[in-house]
């Protein structure tokens, strides 16, 4: 799913700016999510995206916001940056937690999923951060609600159960690998947003959850997890994190 990402997208659009500023790139796809996270790296802080997007059998995933490209050197408040680049659309609200977190969230998203309460989750020397998110969303809690109202994934011929969703990995690779960080510990009572927080402090960088209406009325979510340093991606021939 990824790699289709890189492939049918990219299209770049361009945003006219004020009269005597100078003009900012919009981007679409995978040029948002290095955008994203070069932010991120340099303030060495995580976020979270939230928003309502499109799916569909033509619709890829996810299926990204338009961001501006923002200028460099980057503000020192990385809150204050991604307003700025998200400001292409005025539903995309920007706001950072003490704790260093930056959240961006679509006003009137449909957020229930996130605040599931999560009895038990325990992380076992995790270095694949997919498959930390596959524990997350594979708690019987959240298999249970998504069952229950019917939720669906996006268009994929070679989907696997809903409770996994496009973008974790097939074939995690089970435990700690040699020179690699990874994930242990044990949660009691948490949300799916607590959880997937606690999945950055090993993997940082940002998760995404996206909610949608597919062509016939029901509805979507999908979530995926892009880390900065620790972990290098390479989609088709392109690589995201160097």
């Amino acid at each position: 799913m990824k790699a289709a990402l890189i492939i049918a997208s990219l299209a770049l659009l361009f945003d006219i700016a004020a009269a005597g500023q100078q003009q900012q790139r919009v981007t679409e796809s995978l040029d948002d999510v290095r955008l994203i996270l070069n932010v991120l790296a340099s303030a060495r802080v995580s976020g979270s995206l939230e928003y309502n997007g499109k799916c569909g059998p033509d619709v890829l995933v996810p299926d990204l916001p338009r961001v501006r490209e923002p200028q460099k050197p980057y503000a020192q408040n990385p809150a204050n940056t991604l307003r700025s680049m998200f400001s292409v659309d005025g539903r995309m609200a920007v706001s950072q937690e003490r704790n260093g977190i930056v959240r961006v969230i679509e006003a009137g998203l449909q957020t229930d999923i996130l605040e599931i309460r999560i009895s038990h989750l325990s992380f076992d020397r995790i270095s694949d951060p997919e498959q930390a998110l596959s524990i997350v969303l594979g708690a019987p809690e959240v298999r249970s609600f998504i069952e229950a109202h019917g939720i669906g994934q996006p268009f994929n011929e070679y989907a696997a159960p809903l409770y996994l969703l496009p973008g974790l990995s097939k074939s995690p690779v089970s435990g700690a690998r040699s020179g690699v960080r990874s994930i242990s510990g044990e949660l009691n009572d948490v949300t799916v947003a607590d959880s997937l927080d606690y999945v950055l402090k090993t993997f940082p960088g940002f998760w995404l959850y996206q909610n949608c209406q597919s062509p016939d009325g029901q509805r979507v979510v999908h979530f995926d997890l892009f880390p900065v340093p620790g972990r290098i991606w390479t989609w088709g021939d392109q690589t995201l994190v160097n």
